[in-house]
């Protein structure tokens, strides 16, 4: 499996592995991909739910794989500055 920069595209299914970058939780993204339907399609960490953005025909399903690493047990919160 390739990093999140670079996924596996199998048949217009597009699957690839993300750290979090807020929590350290570890997940994977299946993503649908067509060359004409394709849009910016945002997805949710899992454990504190800081979101990510990928292109997709639709909305991508997420899968935890290792939980938050960090310790906490807080929502990430995106701020202003």
């Amino acid at each position: 499996m390739k990093n999140a920069v670079e996924p596996d595209v199998i048949g217009g299914l597009s699957i690839f592995e993300k750290s979090c970058a807020y929590c350290g939780a570890h997940f994977r993204v299946l993503a649908v991909r067509t060359a004409h339907e394709a849009q910016r399609e945002e997805y949710e960490c899992p454990e504190c739910g800081m979101a990510y953005r990928t292109e997709a025909a639709g909305e991508p399903e997420v899968q935890l794989l290792r939980r938050r690493t960090d310790g906490k047990s807080d929502r990430y919160q995106q701020t202003m500055f």
